[in-house]
């Protein structure tokens, strides 16, 4: 490709990396997180639990079921300077940000259990929200959120970059280059 098709591709990424972040960091109403308001005994942490989860969720799945490798990285690079200005203003925000996504790689870095990733990501999300031994009603509903989460981000993630489509009568090995 030429100058001018390269810079054409790489802006056309970015404005696509931009529509699933501004999905991504779209602010929820209190409503679509009363639950875990219910659950957790301090309201201010339950919110920030309640985005980093989302982010985590959001940036495993442009890890995970991106169509390309890039997507993942070119998401990080361009949530970096939002985090950067979130850890400027508050930079405990900062540090918990970190030690979160940590934890919630771990969770899905776990085998051997009988609890599904949905499930070990709602649990770190609940423990950090102050929740430390969730009723089963509890660990259901943040499952559920999990999940329609996940759900919700891979939506945004094929409105965004498009859709994998194969021709019905060419295998997906021979298209290999």
């Amino acid at each position: 490709m030429g100058l001018w098709a390269d810079w054409q591709a790489a802006r056309a990424q970015r404005q696509r990396v931009e529509m699933y972040l501004n999905y991504l960091l779209r602010e929820p109403d209190d409503e679509a997180m009363g639950w875990l308001f219910a659950l957790a005994p301090d309201t201010p942490t339950a919110r920030r639990e309640f985005h980093f989860a989302r982010r985590a969720i959001g940036l495993i799945v442009a890890e995970r079921d991106a169509l390309d490798d890039r997507t993942h990285a070119d998401v990080t690079h361009q949530l970096a300077p939002v985090l950067a200005a979130e850890a400027r203003r508050a930079p405990a925000d900062g540090l918990a940000w970190s030690e979160r996504w940590r934890a919630y790689c771990a969770a899905l870095a776990v085998r051997g259990t009988v609890d599904s990733p949905a499930t070990r990501l709602a649990r770190v999300m609940l423990s950090a929200a102050g929740v430390e031994h969730p009723d089963t009603a509890g660990l259901q509903r943040a499952t559920q959120f999990v999940q329609e989460t996940r759900t919700a981000m891979n939506e945004a993630l094929r409105h965004a970059f498009g859709a994998a489509s194969l021709p019905d009568d060419v295998r997906p090995s021979a298209l290999r280059g």
